[in-house]
């Protein structure tokens, strides 16, 4: 609820202006700087465009590439990394 309260005080509800206002848009990415942030934690997907949390990031893999992510869980479950 604080979230859409500050989003309607300063930036009219718009997500949108939010971005302008931080100096992101067309020409430049908030995605890729918060992957490219290493402040941040989030990540790119290693076998496609896909970024976010890593918790995000591990359900994608297990839903968009399952024959990847199952290689991986057998991989670590051998003690690979």
């Amino acid at each position: 609820m604080a979230e859409a309260a500050l989003m309607a005080l300063k930036y009219d509800g718009s997500v949108a202006q939010l971005l302008h206002a931080h100096g992101f848009g067309s020409h430049h990415s908030v995605r890729h700087a918060a992957v490219t942030d290493p402040d941040c934690s989030w990540e790119k997907c290693a076998d496609c465009n896909y970024s976010g949390a890593p918790a995000s990031i591990a359900n994608h893999r297990k839903k968009d590439h399952p024959d990847r992510h199952a290689l991986a869980q057998a991989i670590r479950a051998l003690g690979g990394t």
